[in-house]
C-alpha cells in the first residue's frame, strides 16, 4: 500500500481510520466454503480466450528475473499438504475456532474456556495440558513436547500436529 499501487484500497482504509483493519491470508483449496467456489469459477474464466494484453518493458523484466531466481529450499511448514498448512496456521496465530478467540475477538461463544473447565481453550492448552484429549496426546507423543515443536519443528512433528487435531475432533 506504501507504493501506491492500490490507491482505491489505501483511500478506503484511510477513510476508516476509528476502525481496526486486519488484512489475513485467507488459504484456498482447503475445504473453506466459499473458496472452492471461487477456485472453480476462476478455473472456468481461465479457459476462456484471453485478451491480449502487452507486457511493458519493466513487467517482462520482472517476470524473466523471476524465471531465473534459485529456488529457496522449503522449510517444514511448506512440506505440509494444503489442510495440514491450514491447521498449523490457525494454531501458530491464534486466529481459529478455539473458544478463546471466537470469544474474545469474534463474541461468537458465551465463554473462552474449554470443555474440560480448566483453562481457557487456546492453542498451548489443546496441545499441552487439556485433560479431554489426554489419552490421544500421550499416543501421538509418546515423549513430552513442547509447544514449540509442535508448532514449529520439522515436518514429521508438524504432521503429528495435524494428526492430533484431526483425530480430537476439534475445528480449528
Amino acid at each position: 500500500m506504501t507504493s501506491s499501487k492500490l490507491p482505491q484500497l489505501e483511500h478506503a482504509l484511510h477513510n476508516m481510520k476509528s476502525l481496526r483493519t486486519v488484512l489475513q491470508w485467507i488459504p484456498s483449496h482447503c475445504g473453506v466454503q466459499g473458496n472452492e467456489e471461487a477456485d472453480r469459477m476462476a478455473k472456468l474464466g481461465a479457459e476462456d480466450e484471453q485478451e491480449n494484453n502487452p507486457v511493458s518493458r519493466a513487467e517482462m523484466k520482472t517476470i524473466i528475473k523471476s524465471l531465473h531466481r534459485t529456488p529457496q529450499p522449503q522449510d517444514s511448514y511448506h512440506l505440509l499438504s494444503r489442510p495440514q498448512q491450514v491447521v498449523i496456521f490457525r494454531l501458530r496465530t491464534g486466529h481459529n475456532r478455539l473458544n478463546q478467540h471466537l470469544h474474545g475477538k469474534l463474541h461468537v461463544v458465551p465463554s473462552p474456556m474449554c470443555s474440560c473447565g480448566e483453562a481457557e481453550q487456546d492453542t498451548a492448552h489443546i496441545l499441552r495440558d487439556c485433560r479431554n484429549h489426554q489419552v490421544l496426546r500421550e499416543e501421538i507423543w509418546s515423549l513430552p513436547e513442547s509447544l514449540h515443536n509442535k508448532l514449529y519443528a520439522p515436518v514429521a512433528a508438524l504432521q503429528r500436529t495435524t494428526i492430533y487435531i484431526s483425530r480430537s475432533g476439534l475445528q480449528v
